[in-house]
């Protein structure tokens, strides 16, 4: 069906509806002659009331009649036999349409085998299963994925280019590794990773499955990004839907806080209207909706929130051209013509407002900013150039300034995790512990004083003032000196057990280290233990390596800028426009 066939269609189908005519039903239905006879009339009067033409019409009352009829027969086969009819609809290939029927208790796996089979494949296709925005999952039944009778399934056939193929083979197994780095870094129970913030950048405090499940879901929409930016929209159509169940595994009000899963919304109704299937559309209407909603109690009614937070609205503005363009497309593909023109003239003006002159875009470029920048800068300014240079230059003063911050807070978490928790599972108060060592005492043993007393700085400094009496004391008995049982006590034993071997060693630093050493497994050596072995320091290392490498792979396609999603060229959002807006004014 083409372009102006699903307008009419869209149109008439939008008119029966609001007469409330049921073709399936008499008069049009069941008896053959006054079937005929009354679909004519109807098709006429329609045509008049639509300007379409007659034949058209009477065609798609035809259409519509027979889809109706279909639907009425499946659902009377899966009362009888529990078998679902399945509309499949092939994306990336031939674009064919053709019902399956099966039981819903059979896996996505048996449909994805039905599908190749009924529709003649070869053998080795590869195939994404989507229905009602879910990603179907191969061994998990259709039913407890809530595929029910007549639903739509979108089946996307994955490229069988070689290059193509392990392009999209590498990004799977890295979705499944970026879902086990989360779950690595999960059971750290670290705060200091996958740190979450809002837009004024203020940390969000959430449970850490929350946290993990945020995480996964950011980076799954990130690579989906980079598949769009390649133009492999079937791929980045899957990837969007894997983040969009990860961000169903967070709270609503944790979403109001942040703008991601509206963006993700936008995203994955921009991926059905460059597929072009009708078939998404409800699901669009749903989409588009809530990221209307979410975008307008995020950055204010008015933009003002966003003005506060930013000082410019501009690369916002690219966000709502293309959320009403998106809007306008689905109203046309419903049959709201008058709401339709409305929405992509709004689209339009918007994108007068965004669009760059080419001049003031190449010096900038020559001034040795980047094009993405140069852009960003331009339509912060609403193109005011000499503004644009002043934005760059405080944006950039920014992202220094923030980088810095951001490698001072890592040495702080560097400092945090070689000092270790208090009892009750803080990390040490690293203000506490340089205001404590100020007063002249030694930095390991204030780091044990507040430990042990859960960060309190008065009990930490009874403790340390009361050890160093007892210094002084075993000192006095001239067994051994205060200085050597500071230098065991500062080697992580405790000062009982350095007592102890100082004085069966009469003073000797390196026998009595020894000794504590050769008799770790003790129980009130085992804190010493831990920290001392080899074999428990090897592991530790192993295990912050894999961390650290947990951590990159999580950031990896996190853009350098958080403008990134905002940069765009435009290029296809006026030809979208162009398309729509020149067959409604036709």
């Amino acid at each position: 069906m083409d372009f102006n066939e699903e307008h009419y269609l869209a149109r008439i189908r939008q008119k029966l509806q609001e007469n409330g005519v049921k073709l399936w039903l008499a008069p049009y239905y069941p008896d053959q002659a006054t079937n005929k006879e009354k679909l004519e009339e109807l098709a006429m009067h329609l045509s008049d009331m639509l300007a379409i033409p007659c034949n058209t019409v009477l065609n798609m009352l035809s259409t519509l009649q027979l889809h109706a009829l279909e639907k009425l027969a499946s659902r009377a086969c899966f009362q009888e036999t529990g078998l679902a009819t399945l509309r499949i609809k092939i994306v990336g290939g031939s674009g064919l349409q053709k019902n399956i029927t099966m039981y819903l208790n059979e896996s996505g796996e048996s449909l994805k085998n039905k599908i190749i089979s009924e529709m003649n494949f070869p053998a080795s296709t590869r195939l994404k299963m989507i229905c009602s925005g879910l990603v179907l999952d191969d061994s998990t039944s259709l039913l407890a994925q809530r595929v029910a009778n007549n639903s739509q399934i979108l089946s996307i056939i994955l490229s069988c280019d070689p290059d193509c193929q392990k392009m999209e083979e590498k990004i799977i197994r890295e979705v499944e590794m970026i879902k086990a780095d989360a779950d690595l870094l999960a059971s750290q129970q670290d705060e200091n990773y996958l740190r979450i913030a809002d837009q004024s950048g203020n940390i969000i405090d959430l449970p850490f499955e929350e946290k993990k499940s945020l995480a996964v879901a950011m980076a799954l929409h990130e690579k989906g990004r980079s598949a769009l930016k390649r133009n492999q929209v079937s791929l980045a159509l899957t990837l969007f839907h894997e983040a969009d169940a990860k961000f169903n595994a967070c709270r609503s009000e944790l979403l109001k806080a942040v703008d991601n899963a509206a963006l993700l919304n936008l995203d994955i109704a921009w991926c059905y209207l460059l597929l072009g299937n009708a078939a998404d559309i409800p699901d669009a209407v749903v989409r588009l909706n809530q990221c209307e909603q979410s975008l307008y109690k995020t950055y204010g009614a008015q933009m003002e929130r966003l003005l506060t937070l930013k000082g410019t609205t501009g690369n916002e503005a690219v966000l709502f051209l293309r959320l009403h363009l998106l809007q306008g497309a689905v109203a046309f593909h419903q049959g709201k013509t008058l709401e339709s023109i409305k929405l992509l003239n709004q689209a339009n003006e918007e994108l007068q407002k965004l669009t760059i002159n080419d001049g003031d875009l190449t010096h900038l470029i020559s001034l040795g900013y980047s094009l993405s920048d140069a852009r960003l800068g331009l339509r912060a300014c609403r193109g005011d150039l000499n503004a644009a240079c002043i934005y760059l230059q405080r944006r950039e003063m920014e992202r220094q300034e923030r980088k810095k911050k951001e490698e001072e807070e890592e040495e702080r978490n560097r400092e945090r995790k070689k000092l270790g928790k208090t009892a009750n599972n803080q990390w040490v108060n690293l203000g506490y512990l340089n205001t404590i060592v100020e007063m002249g005492f030694d930095r390991s043993r204030a780091a044990e004083g507040l430990r042990q007393t859960n960060n309190d700085i008065s009990r930490t400094l009874e403790f340390l003032q009361s050890e160093s009496e007892l210094y002084r004391s075993q000192a006095s008995s001239g067994r051994y000196s205060e200085e050597s049982l500071a230098q065991v006590v500062s080697m992580g034993f405790s000062v009982e057990r350095a007592k102890e071997m100082l004085e069966k060693h009469n003073g000797d630093v390196e026998l009595a280290v020894e000794d504590l050493a050769s008799n770790l497994g003790r129980p009130d050596d085992q804190a010493v233990a831990s920290s001392s072995s080899e074999e428990a320091s090897r592991k530790q290392k192993e295990a912050t390596k894999r961390e650290k490498e947990a951590y990159k792979r999580l950031a990896k396609d996190i853009p350098r800028s958080e403008e990134d999603h905002l940069d765009s060229g435009l290029e296809l959002e006026a030809e979208y426009l162009h398309k729509y807006l020149s067959f409604l004014n036709s």
